[in-house]
């Protein structure tokens, strides 16, 4: 075999291995900004809200509510960039508050997770909705995105 066609064989052998390693993953950080105490009834509701969430509401780019559920919504507050990587900024929050803070649960999606994949778009919505609700029961805030520093799954 010529050099050639080893060097590309290897290629191919390694980008397989990388992507498999590749897993998008919830990753619990600090406290939530602004949290407010909430009841049994904001988390069956916020359950329930997360249930709603589809995968292009997830990584849309502008700011505004993308589930409502009786005395819960999540809103998409925005996109921001940390260290190169754009997020979207998903809140939990308790309907009717005004001009205080309203925070249940929080949780922040990196575009690195983003993929044409229809079937890793379920497993990516479904990574979000577990961290929504990790994020109201713990109190944290979580980062979803892909462990493997590729530019979608």
């Amino acid at each position: 075999m010529n050099s050639n066609k080893l060097l590309l064989l290897l290629l191919i052998v390694l980008l397989s291995v990388s992507y498999s390693l590749a897993v998008v993953v919830a990753q619990q950080g600090g406290n939530i900004p602004n949290a407010v105490t909430s009841n049994n009834r904001n988390k069956k509701d916020l359950q329930a809200a997360a249930e709603e969430l589809q995968y292009s509401s997830i990584f849309r780019n502008g700011a505004g509510t993308i589930a409502n559920e009786g005395t819960v919504r999540i809103d998409m507050q925005g996109v921001f960039t940390q260290n190169g990587q754009r997020w979207h900024n998903l809140q939990g929050q308790i309907n009717g508050i005004k001009n205080k803070p309203s925070t249940i649960a929080h949780v922040q999606v990196a575009e690195n997770a983003m993929t044409d994949n229809k079937a890793q778009q379920t497993q990516l919505t479904n990574i979000v909705i577990g961290a929504m609700m990790d994020s109201f029961n713990s109190g944290r805030s979580y980062s979803v995105l892909d462990n493997g520093g590729r530019a979608g799954l």
